[in-house]
């Protein structure tokens, strides 16, 4: 049996999606094992994929890239059975390509993007976005139809719309009669103290997630996690074309940016304060309305 290891990048996002790439040599017949932290505490949910690896040899390797020094250190491990992922490639900046290694396309999400790769690395015409991801027993998907997750917080501050939009956002979801409810991924905790509930682990966080009816928040975990249970999302974002690439792909939902007539300066440097709460409730209220007319 051929063995594969897969190495997503740190974000707990980019491993969901990386999964993509594991269901599917699972699929194919391979030994699969994901090197990633957080996917231990999600691994309930992937109840046929193994996130230890105690093998020493594979046949294929397989490395989201993520600029850091790993990726040169894996080049020299691995050798001609590395494919390296990148979801942005520059030719003066990252090193000449090997045969398995894949340039993603910054028009599709990066779901399909992986979902292509793999193909292309088994040399099959099957495409699937399916990463494995089972529910559990005893959760009802979508079971709180009018509760809305809004997740405030990222990796990173600079992606992050202002903390005071989030609650006023909330105020006017309440006003509307829906049940707003501010998450957080464990290792968040600290940011958001006041608003919301503690969840130890990320799988108690994903089951919250799969019963909920719709999320709202910045390009980070939770969007990609709803996406995967096919619960419909709205980003906030500073960057459409940037989002063309990262937004969560496999329920795709909307991603809401600047006006694109400001001028890209101002946008980038100012995009906190020019995207309203009141122009977020209104995309919400389309994305609402839409879903609820396409089951009748």
């Amino acid at each position: 049996m051929n063995k594969a290891l897969i190495i997503p990048a740190k974000g707990i996002g980019d491993a969901l999606l990386m999964m993509i790439a594991s269901h599917r040599l699972l699929q194919e017949g391979y030994q699969v094992y994901t090197q990633h932290q957080g996917l231990e505490e999600l691994k309930e949910w992937f109840p046929d994929h193994k996130f230890s690896h105690e093998e020493n040899t594979y046949d294929l390797v397989i490395v989201e890239n993520d600029n850091s020094s790993k990726i040169g250190e894996f080049r020299k491990k691995f050798g001609e059975k590395l494919s390296i992922f990148y979801p942005t490639y520059n030719p003066q900046k990252h090193p000449p390509l090997s045969s398995l290694d894949q340039v993603f396309d910054h028009e599709k999400p990066m779901a399909d993007n992986i979902a292509y790769a793999i193909a292309r690395i088994l040399k099959s015409r099957h495409i699937s976005k399916n990463n494995g991801i089972v529910p559990l027993a005893g959760l009802t998907h979508q079971a709180y139809k009018k509760r809305v997750l809004i997740h405030p917080a990222s990796s990173s501050l600079d992606k992050n719309w202002l903390k005071k939009s989030y609650l006023n956002l909330s105020k006017k979801l309440k006003k509307r009669g829906f049940e707003p409810l501010f998450v957080l991924a464990p290792h968040e905790r600290n940011e958001w103290p006041e608003e919301t509930p503690l969840f130890p682990t990320l799988s108690d966080l994903a089951k919250t997630v799969y019963e909920s009816a719709f999320a709202i928040g910045n390009d980070s975990l939770i969007g990609h996690l709803a996406s995967n249970f096919h619960i419909p999302t709205l980003i906030i974002a500073s960057c459409p074309k940037r989002m063309q690439l990262w937004r969560p792909g496999w329920l795709l939902g909307a991603v809401l940016t600047p006006p694109p007539w400001i001028p890209r300066p101002l946008r980038k440097k100012y995009w906190k304060n020019l995207i309203s709460p009141n122009r977020v409730l209104e995309s919400f209220l389309e994305m609402y309305d839409f879903g609820i007319n396409s089951l009748k």
